[in-house]
């Protein structure tokens, strides 16, 4: 990596080298590879490059200055889409993303247009003639007295006689006859025969085609028999627009709104909004405001639904104004900015204490930034408030099961079910935690029920539960019948079906083109893991477990997103110090010259780490990815870390976005050239005045280009010349097909790439043995080289991101075992909003990398060796094992 040195403005170190540019120019179909050789000129922000075919070079040096203050340095190489993809993230499906914050279910209950046809109808008015109001009849009931008389219609006709009379028919024709037909209607409709006032409507339709009132009249009352029916709801849009093209003189005030209703109970939201734009520009005060800002949060649009609530509450405050801060705080939420809709969670209970949404709301949005305790509490409190509330129950066992507390969240999903009999969310993660401590009895028979039960709806089947249903079944059945195995022994990556891992770890149907052989049923003579408590093991394995949660507990990552899990803790704890113990021990060997047991790559250790993350989680795949079946083709695996999607921007990666921001804005600065000066002048001051995704987007349409992609380039410890980089992540800046905008890290794992790493790994790997060799067990300073190369490791490891899931988390959890394997020890915490993963994709070298870490681990020499403990995987020797105690309560530790 070339180097800078900066002192007083000034660049000190300049050198000038050369690298050989791999180009890829398109010609039709046909892609013609061509081989250069750039010199490039590293300047403070970027390099220029010249070529005999005039191409830029595709590697460049940028520096970009972080927000604590740190430049970072940067090597990019600018991608070029495929031809004739429109969407430059879109060609391969994703194998996993940045989750979205967890849904809140709100009752969104839109009463948009007034219930009254007639806009006399006021309850304060004693001079109402009786049936022009719904709130002013006789009876609210039309009911035919005898068979043979219709003394309601007899009556009705004297009603609507009297409304005629007081010139009070609402937006009346003029003529006589039919204006006293339309006073029928009303009255018929206000007096609960709703059939009656559809056929006298009609009937008027039928004689006078122009009758605008008598299709508004018969919208409504189609409106008031009910929208749930898609005939009706149908027959209501088709006569309301016949009001909206025959009212030429707009004299009827709420055909927007009423359309707009019968298109929300379609599922038309757009069509909706288009109707509920134009009322609020005639009403701008009215209800459409408040229900276009619902039909905003329905389709997605969580920041037009921001800026509707906020010009709501900005107005005079009307009926809707509690009602428009609680939404505001739930767009605000989806949005992902969720502590400012915390904060006006809290305002909406101020105002209205006892407003259950709003409590279960912010008790799930302070689950989102980690806050377990608080989310606890309130959800404690919105219980409180009604002890048998489902989805309140489903929430806070959920944030108990997420916490590694599943006999606690267990207890609310049966509540749940006993309140709400075929609860799907609840009886999944009834199932789901179950099978997590072991119960698999339980667990199999759950997850069969809502395979069953589900079958038979349409709706119910598209649901991710009932798909979840079917992995978690098939799982549980591997787990049970693999129990008295040791845990090196399970091996999901070539046991399971390859279709099977595949389908599981993207998440989709259950369905395979090659035959599937289920699992085997449970067999009866293989018990159930048992429930122990701390007490139930001897002192020492006491011990071991404790320790085991406190090393955990420096892998909790403290940062927006993350719940602190204790299961997951503990059981990355055991898998530091089973790798501590066992490298202790290969260390002594190796010093000694004495031969192993057992050869062990590199894979083999970080192998340990994952077997223990799989047993944290049952419905979630760790598999690795050179081991999945579509690893071999041109594309292979796709992870996405989203920063933006839409208007929703990463709770979790929020601390980085500054970062990527400006550099995507530097390398869009280097990449815009152009013959025209002056063109070039203006791109390059909207790039400077860019502030959001979307206006950097823009600039790049402006070049006839439908987004940006550049790759991160990672500098090969194995070769020290400078063409030979690894790709790292992928710099995405684009829309997708919905017009949504994505900027996102995305790391693709196809083979070359994959090679590339292990080869970078195995070789730091040797590198490792050659200096414990060296170095034997010595003084700190004389360690500080084998903890570089440690984590130089897993620094390639973060790069590479070589498993579905979890590879963050199993990477450290090697580093700390490593680390304690040579007699040190780490003491610091994971600093709050950073991300080990980001770090190493975003240090730009493996020396940053360690440089920056290596000041919050406060590594120090560990006192009492790990080898002084009872051996992991002889206390814990199998899966059944390692379950009981991931079900032990450590928090008397």
């Amino acid at each position: 990596m070339l180097r800078n040195t900066l002192s007083q403005g000034k660049l000190l170190n300049v050198k000038l080298f050369s690298v050989k540019g791999i180009y890829k120019i398109a010609d039709d179909d046909m892609a013609v590879w061509k081989y250069v050789s750039c010199w490039v000129f590293f300047l403070t922000f970027f390099s220029r490059c010249w070529s005999e075919v005039g191409l830029m070079c595709e590697v460049a040096n940028v520096q970009v200055e972080s927000e604590d203050g740190r430049t970072q340095t940067f090597e990019m190489k600018k991608l070029e889409p495929v031809r004739g993809d429109y969407c430059l993230s879109c060609s391969r499906p994703s194998l996993s993303s940045a989750p979205h914050v967890t849904t809140l279910r709100s009752k969104l209950i839109l009463s948009i247009a007034d219930k009254e046809i007639s806009d006399e109808c006021d309850p304060s008015n004693s001079e109402l003639p009786l049936g022009l109001c719904s709130f002013n009849t006789e009876s609210n009931s039309c009911i035919k007295e005898l068979p043979t008389v219709d003394t309601c219609t007899l009556h009705s006709e004297e009603l609507a006689e009297e409304i005629v009379q007081k010139k009070m028919v609402p937006y009346a024709t003029g003529e006589a006859d039919i204006d006293k037909r339309i006073a029928l209607g009303i009255v018929l409709l206000n007096r609960g025969d709703i059939e009656g006032s559809i056929q006298q409507f009609t009937s008027i339709i039928r004689d006078r085609p122009n009758a605008v009132p008598a299709y508004y009249g018969r919208g409504i009352a189609y409106s008031r028999k009910g929208l749930q029916g898609s005939l009706l709801a149908r027959k209501a849009v088709a006569d309301f627009k016949e009001v909206i093209d025959r009212d030429i003189k707009n004299e009827i005030k709420q055909r927007y709104e009423r359309r707009a209703e019968a298109y929300i109970s379609l599922g038309q939201y757009h069509k909706a909004l288009e109707d509920l734009d134009k009322a609020v520009m005639l009403n701008p005060e009215g209800k459409a405001s408040f229900a276009r800002g619902i039909v905003h949060i329905i389709i997605g649009n969580f920041a037009d639904a921001e800026k509707g609530f906020k010009e709501i509450l900005d107005s005079a405050e009307g009926p809707n104004h509690l009602r428009s801060l609680f939404y505001l705080g739930l767009a605000q939420y989806y949005r992902g900015k969720v502590r400012n809709a915390i904060e006006v969670f809290k305002e909406v209970l101020k105002k209205e204490p006892e407003n259950l949404e709003a409590s279960i709301s912010l008790s799930q949005a302070f689950r989102e930034i980690g806050n377990s305790r608080a989310a606890r509490i309130h959800f404690n409190q919105s219980l409180a408030m009604n002890p048998y509330h489902a989805p309140t129950l489903h929430l806070r066992g959920s944030l108990m099961y997420y916490s590694g507390n599943p006999q606690e969240a267990i207890q609310d999903f049966q509540a749940c079910i006993d309140e709400n009999e075929g609860n799907i969310e609840c009886e999944y993660m009834k199932a789901l935690t179950s099978v997590s401590m072991g119960n698999f009895y339980e667990g199999v028979k759950t997850a069969t029920k809502i395979m069953v039960q589900v079958r038979s709806s349409a709706i119910m089947t598209a649901s991710p539960e009932f798909l979840k249903a079917h992995y978690l079944r098939e799982y549980a059945r591997y787990l049970h019948s693999n129990l008295e195995k040791p845990l090196e022994e399970l091996k999901l990556d070539t046991d399971l079906n390859e279709e099977f891992r595949d389908h599981w770890a993207k998440m989709l149907p259950f369905e395979f083109k090659n035959p599937y052989r289920e699992q085997s049923g449970l067999q009866p003579h293989i018990l159930d893991v048992s429930k122990l408590t701390l007490t139930d093991y001897s002192r020492p394995v006491y011990n071991l477990i404790c320790k085991a949660h406190k090393v955990g507990l420096l892998m909790q990552v403290n940062t927006d997103g993350y719940t602190a899990n204790r299961r997951l803790n503990l059981a990355m704890g055991l898998s530091s110090i089973h790798i501590a113990q066992l490298y202790e021990n290969r260390w002594k060997r190796l010093r000694q010259n004495k031969p192993f047991d057992k050869t062990l790559n590199w894979k083999d250790m970080f192998e340990i780490a994952v077997q223990y993350r799989r047993m944290v989680d049952p419905e979630q795949p760790i598999l690795w990815l050179d081991l999945m079946p579509d690893h071999n083709t041109k594309d292979g695996y796709k992870t996405e870390i989203n920063f933006m999607r839409g208007p929703v921007q990463n709770i979790k990666t929020i601390p980085y976005f500054d970062l990527i921001f400006k550099l995507v804005k530097t390398m869009l600065q280097h990449y815009s050239s152009s013959d025209d000066t002056v063109h070039q002048q203006d791109i390059h001051a909207d790039i400077d005045k860019a502030t959001t995704c979307q206006e950097l987007l823009d600039v790049t349409k402006k070049q006839q280009s439908n987004g940006f992609v550049v790759s991160t380039q990672v500098p090969s410890t194995r070769k020290r010349s400078e063409k030979d980089r690894l790709d790292g992540a992928m710099l995405v800046l684009t829309e997708d097909l919905n017009n949504h905008i994505i900027f996102s890290i995305e790391v693709s794992n196809a083979q070359s790439r994959t090679n590339s790493y292990h080869q970078e790994i195995g070789y730091i790997y040797n590198q490792l043995q050659d200096e414990i060799r060296r170095t034997g067990n010595t003084k700190m300073a004389e360690m500080d080289s084998v903890i570089n190369i440690i984590l130089s490791l897993v620094y390639y490891f973060y790069n590479l991101m070589p498993l579905t899931r979890g590879s963050s988390v199993v990477a450290y959890s090697v580093a700390l075992g490593l680390i304690m394997s040579v007699g040190r020890q780490v003491t610091g915490r994971i600093p709050a909003g950073k991300l080990l993963e980001m770090e190493a994709m975003l240090s730009g070298a493996p020396d940053a990398f360690i440089m920056v870490t290596k000041q919050w681990m406060n590594i120090k020499r560990l006192n009492t060796p790990m080898v002084t403990l009872p051996y992991v995987w002889e206390t814990f020797p199998t899966v059944r094992s390692v379950l009981e105690v991931l079900n032990v309560n450590t928090d008397s530790c």
